[in-house]
């Protein structure tokens, strides 16, 4: 007889089980035997572009808590050796799936956009959907998939492709009846989503009218919202538009952080902090902001491409510095101060976005834990309901210089591994003291150690004084 433990030795079963009673130790080795694993498979699959513009290891944490999730509510049964890591690799291969798709989609939009900026009145056709509505059909479909079993989603994507019932029977070794019956369970599903819901209060404060707008490319999408590359009508002018993901838009505690993060912008006032137009509401009801538009891409994405050093760290480091000064002096702290939040604009303009995150100081709150690569720029004192202090963004500050530095966060591992050390209060090694290869100047080694002090009162206490630092450090040799 076959044995059902795992390529370790473990046994599968019985780690399945331990996950359908949320036993964390059971996700620690699943997380121990195949994370190094699932980062490698999915970097694989993606594109160059692709890399670009996500990162491997979120992709893997979004597959490991789809498992997890699904694991709990009993949806999985092992039956043979190495089942375990063919079920995680195939979770994760359809979420890089997931991700190309989008990607691609968002690439085909922009083809279409030469012809239609040379005469900005032209209108899309009747075989040609407007990108929001592309988009919320697309989202409208993932929902009602991710309703159904995993082992039905291979047979609804070859539905919604035109396959007929016995062509998809034979592709994946099911009866014709059973796939008929799959896809009269989705139709059914898929209808349920699309009935009209009530019309939706509008709120005064959403002034902007969002039939002067036109979407014109998704260019962003996280865990809670995407951007567009939009045009004003009225002005014919390049914004973006910024809002939740479909699933969200009724969620009371999404939609307050959303209107929180449009308030604080609305507060703040500096060139190097994104400005904010206002806000409206699509016909629905969901809330979207129109922000200023930079041409250019996030910190992030000149890492993931290895162009990171050829821009001047203490040059961008000081700008960013400066609006988030500029944000303290409106008692607003950002909290999520990280590579992907900071834009480059092609003319090397730097930016600070996104406060979904941003808190007025010393009020007390809970803060919400981010999700993707957030992690391993968080603070620790953020994993508690403690008061929103400006040495926050001290510390996050400290882990962008980081990544300026050595193209590296400060913290690194698997999700677990640097939760346990922001809950245990464990400084971060720094790359530098990781790798003996990694040289960098003893001033700003010393002036990053300062800023990833666990411990708020041993770091600087304004963004101020770490100006006033780096000033003293003067221009890398």
């Amino acid at each position: 007889m076959a044995s059902n433990q795992d390529d370790t030795g473990h046994d599968s079963q019985q780690l399945l089980a331990a996950l359908r009673q949320e036993d964390a130790a059971a996700e620690d080795e699943v997380l121990r035997q195949f994370w190094t694993r699932l980062v490698p498979l999915i970097r694989r699959r993606m594109g160059h572009r692709l890399r670009q513009r996500l990162d491997p290891e979120d992709i893997a944490q979004s597959a490991l808590r789809s498992f997890f999730a699904r694991a709990r509510e009993n949806q999985f049964t092992l039956t043979q050796k190495g089942d375990l890591w063919r079920l995680l690799a195939a979770i994760s291969i359809h979420k890089t799936r997931r991700h190309y798709q989008h990607h691609m989609a968002a690439k085909r939009s922009l083809q279409k956009e030469d012809s239609l900026e040379a005469n900005p009145a032209v209108e899309l056709g009747a075989n040609q959907l407007p990108v929001e509505i592309t988009i919320e059909i697309r989202e409208l479909i993932d929902q009602a998939i991710g309703t159904f079993p995993p082992e039905t989603h291979e047979a609804i994507k070859r539905y919604l492709s035109n396959q007929a019932s016995e062509e998809i029977a034979h592709a994946i070794g099911k009866s014709p009846r059973t796939i008929r019956r799959w896809v009269q369970a989705f139709r059914a599903q898929l209808q349920q989503l699309l009935k009209p819901k009530p019309m939706p209060k509008l709120d005064s404060r959403a002034t902007l009218p969002w039939e002067d707008y036109v979407l014109k490319q998704l260019v962003g999408s996280g865990g809670f919202g995407k951007v567009y590359r939009a045009i004003q009508k009225q002005t014919q002018r390049t914004v973006a538009i910024k809002s939740l993901h479909k699933r969200l838009q009724r969620d009371p505690q999404a939609i307050e952080s959303f209107l929180a993060e449009a308030q604080w912008l609305a507060k703040v006032h500096h060139p190097g902090i994104i400005g904010i137009h206002g806000i409206g509401q699509y016909p629905g009801g969901g809330y979207f902001m129109a922000l200023d538009w930079v041409d250019g891409e996030d910190l992030q994405q000149k890492i993931n491409r290895g162009d990171w050093a050829m821009l001047d760290p203490l040059r961008v480091i000081r700008q960013v510095a400066q609006a988030i000064q500029a944000a303290h002096d409106a008692d607003i702290v950002h909290g999520d101060l990280k590579p992907g939040n900071i834009l480059v604009s092609r003319s090397g303009g730097i930016f600070v976005t996104d406060f979904g995150l941003a808190r007025l100081r010393t009020r007390q709150t809970d803060w919400q834990l981010p999700q993707g690569g957030t992690l391993a720029y968080l603070a620790p004192e953020q994993l508690r309901a403690a008061l929103p202090e400006f040495t926050i963004d001290v510390y996050g500050l400290g882990g962008l210089l980081h990544a300026l530095l050595t193209g590296k966060p400060p913290r690194e591992g698997s999700p677990r591994k640097i939760l346990a050390e922001l809950e245990s209060d464990i400084a971060p090694l720094p790359l530098f003291e990781r790798d003996s290869s990694t040289l960098i100047d003893p001033a700003l080694h010393s002036l990053i150690i300062r800023c990833l002090q666990p411990d708020p009162s041993r770091r600087f206490s304004t963004v101020q004084e770490f100006l006033t630092a780096l000033q003293a450090i003067g221009p890398l040799a």
